[in-house]
Parts: C-alpha cells; structure tokens; sequence
C-alpha cells in the first residue's frame, strides 16, 4: 500500500505526464473537438476551446523596443505580463498590422508562457467531428501553413486549425 505522501507524488507524475501531451495530439484523440471560429482579415480561422484561457476586448498596449514587427505589445494581465501578437503578421500576406478598439484578443497559456492573440471578431462556436478534420495541415499546405496544425470543414468551407504552440515556439526563436 502507498503512503499518503507517494500516492500523491503517483498522481502528480500522472498529471505532469498528461500535461505534456501536445494540445494537436489530445485534440486528435477526441470523437469531437469543440472550437471558436474567428475572423482575422476576412479569412476564418479556428481554435480549440481546450486553448483558449479568455476572450478580452482591445486593451491598450506597452511597446517593446526592437520587438519583432509581429509583437503588437504587452499588457498586464492579472500581473502576468502577456505579449500581444498581430495574427494578421503571422496568417495572412498583410503588412499592415491593425489592433484598434474594435479588436479582440484571444488570450492562450501554455506550459511557457500566456500570450495575446489579436483578431478581428469571434464568429462562432463549433463541434467538429474528427471525420471532418484534416491533421497535419502544415505538411500537405507547405511552409504557409506554418502555425495551423490542421484544416476542418465547417459548413463547406475550409478553414486552418491554428496551432497556439507553434506560434509559442516561434516566439521563442525569434
């Protein structure tokens, strides 16, 4: 029989291990995937509800000397400093980056750090079938697929699954 004490560290170990499956590779194990449909320059993208931590509305924003161009700032939020990043800069071909008022902001946290996602507006809530999702977009769409991790149908019409841990691994090379 385990201590008190070496149960819990058994259930510890087990929580840590879950923690460290990839959100694509716990998505993929899903009969169903609940996510957000959202509009970033016209374009819909989708998110995991898994993903996402809270949907805030525009927040002003602190720049960040010799930040990358696709770094719109970064806010205090609830005394975690969290860096605001233009998805249009990193999903679409647009170089003018726009983070007005009528923005919103999906904020993300993973294991590294939490981060602002900036996008136009939320569109809608999805259940989506595995039978209607395309994984692993990035190796059939090639380098422009860089941070979605796969593409569903939603309504006949295709859109890209983004992939907030690319998008933090990118955030680390840069």
């Amino acid at each position: 029989m385990l201590e008190p004490d070496a149960a819990l560290s058994v259930a510890e170990t087990e929580h840590e291990a879950e923690a460290r499956i990839s959100l694509k590779d716990w998505l993929h194990g899903e009969p169903r995937v609940q996510m957000v449909s959202f509009f970033v320059r016209g374009q819909v993208f989708l998110l995991p509800v898994a993903a996402i931590q809270e949907v805030l509305r525009y927040v002003p924003t602190v720049r960040l000397p010799l930040a990358p161009p696709f770094v719109a700032g970064v806010i205090n939020l609830r005394g975690r400093v969290t860096p605001l990043l233009h998805l249009d800069a990193l999903l679409t071909q647009e170089q003018n980056y726009r983070y007005t008022a009528q923005s919103f902001i999906i904020v993300h946290a993973s294991e590294q750090m939490q981060l602002g996602l900036i996008i136009d507006k939320i569109q809608s809530m999805h259940i989506v079938e595995q039978n209607r999702i395309t994984w692993n977009a990035e190796i059939q769409l090639g380098a422009s697929a860089d941070f979605l991790c796969g593409i569903a149908d939603i309504n006949d019409r295709v859109c890209g699954i983004l992939d907030p841990d690319m998008i933090v691994k990118k955030m680390f090379a840069t």
